[in-house]
């Protein structure tokens, strides 16, 4: 710790002694006894997360990346660490337990998301990012699923990169009422999808060309709109931009609030006056079956020569009917450069009920070509088992640069 650092934390506690406020204990980890700093340290020559105990020198490594790993913080209960790492390619917030263990990706996007910094609740991350190419405010809850802009207007703003001190609860001096705190109020997303599924668009308007499908209840960030509001511009979890009909939302903020986006305007094709001619009618199933490819995860978010990995791949039914049967997930592993096949696997998944969501994990060792982009494409139900009403939203493909490792 820097020397800086520390006479600010002497200040802030000589502070509170003289406000008649006594600090109870200043929380590293939250063990009862001494507290565990984590650092980031190019002692092997890359930056990496360590942890180091003050009382007994001890030293543990926590992380071993080719890629950048930086500005670790505790979470309030001391179980958790968040940080940032460019291993994908760009800043994103990671988090991992305290031992290193179970890491997980929480932001993935094309931006640099920097200085993680955790609510009191433990609950939310606060972090910057220049997603919308400036500096703002964001939050995402531990588990990644709901993210929401804090900030957006015309001024850099970032948070403060968190202090190896992360809290100092006071006691009240003798005769002095101690302080009430006041519990922290969930976070809303700006927005969340009203419906079975929602097209993401590149452009507002229906001629515009779709991007992917969202599913019923998936929190959604806006960060721009048209004049009149009926579409706006939204971020996914994913970090997919695009454009969406407003009254197919649930809102959680004022539009009035949300920038104006200059763009073009792209109206449904004009409907040809089609000759008529006899033909035998087809019945159309009232209901039906829409298995529709969800988002992936990969776990650990970077992926190691010779090392099994995770991918975990969401199948949901957004239909209005049950599938009869489970079914199948063809996952392919190819080199980018050329389309060679470096891996295949197979993932299964049971009936679904209309609206389930259910998350295929697939393991996969890939020993091959590393320091490259690797595309994965996955297919649900490849053979066509499954009759569906709206075949062609069953695939997702993603990209990934494979690390050296132990691989020669």
């Amino acid at each position: 710790m820097k020397c800086g650092k520390s006479l600010g934390v002497v200040l802030l506690v000589a502070a509170l002694v003289a406000a008649g406020l006594a600090p109870a204990r200043l929380i590293l980890a939250q063990d009862g006894g001494p507290g565990v700093i984590v650092y980031a340290s190019d002692r092997t020559g890359n930056y990496e997360i360590y942890s180091l105990d003050p009382e007994t020198g001890q030293r543990e490594q926590l992380t071993d990346d080719p890629g950048a790993d930086l500005e670790p913080v505790w979470s309030p209960d001391g179980e958790t660490i968040a940080f940032v790492s460019d291993r994908d390619g760009d800043f994103e917030v990671y988090v991992m337990r305290a031992d290193g263990s179970e890491l997980r990706q929480l932001t993935r996007n094309f931006a640099e998301d920097r200085m993680p910094r955790w609510q009191p609740n433990g609950e939310y991350i606060i972090f910057s990012s220049d997603l919308n190419g400036q500096w703002d405010l964001f939050s995402i809850s531990a588990d990644g699923a709901l993210v929401r802009q804090l900030t957006n207007d015309e001024y850099d703003e970032r948070g403060p990169v968190a202090e190896a001190v992360t809290e100092v609860v006071p006691t009240a001096a003798p005769g002095v009422p101690a302080a009430t705190a006041t519990p922290s109020q969930p976070v809303l997303p700006d927005a969340s999808v009203n419906a079975a599924r929602l097209n993401l668009r590149q452009n507002p308007g229906e001629g515009a060309t779709i991007i992917t499908q969202l599913p019923r209840d998936m929190a959604l960030d806006i960060i721009g709109r048209m004049a009149d509001s009926t579409w706006v511009q939204v971020v996914t979890p994913e970090g997919r931009m695009g454009w969406v009909y407003a009254p197919l939302l649930r809102v959680n903020i004022s539009l009035a609030s949300v920038p104006v986006v200059n763009v073009q305007f792209i109206p449904p094709p004009p409907t040809a006056i089609p000759t008529i001619t006899p033909i035998p009618a087809t019945p159309i199933p009232a209901t039906g079956v829409n298995l529709v490819a969800g988002i992936v995860v990969l776990e650990p978010a970077g992926p190691v020569c010779a090392q099994t990995f995770n991918v975990g791949f969401d199948v949901a039914n957004l239909g209005t009917a049950p599938t009869t049967i489970g079914g199948t997930v063809s996952l392919v592993d190819s080199r980018a450069a050329d389309g060679s096949i470096q891996g295949t696997t197979l993932g299964s998944f049971p009936v679904l009920a209309p609206g389930q969501t259910y998350r295929v994990n697939m393991p996969l060792t890939i020993s091959t070509w590393y320091e490259e982009v690797h595309r994965i494409t996955l297919t649900i139900d490849p053979q066509d088992q499954i009759p569906e009403t709206v075949p062609g939203d069953n695939g997702r493909v993603i990209e990934y640069v494979l690390a050296k490792g132990p691989c020669p």
